[in-house]
């Protein structure tokens, strides 16, 4: 099972709090780091090794990255 890293942050980006956990998935992660939010978090990371696999709320960049992947989709659908 992948180890990943939750890191919870402020408004600031100072780290409120960390949590190293292993998941059968991506997307079991997604939910423990939602489930295991901590008070006063504004921000949440998902880390896999040093990949960034998700975050809360996203940034302009993974907007434009997922923006570009549906355009993608669309595009290869019609």
């Amino acid at each position: 099972m992948p180890n990943y890293e939750i890191r919870y942050l402020d408004f600031d980006g100072a780290c409120v709090g960390t949590l190293f956990t292993p998941c059968a998935s991506e997307k079991d992660a997604k939910v423990l780091a939602h489930a295991m939010r901590l008070p006063g978090t504004k921000r949440m990371e998902v880390w896999r090794g040093p990949e960034l696999i998700y975050e809360r709320p996203q940034s302009q960049r993974a907007l434009a990255a997922e923006a570009a992947r549906i355009a993608a989709r669309c595009a290869a659908s019609a």
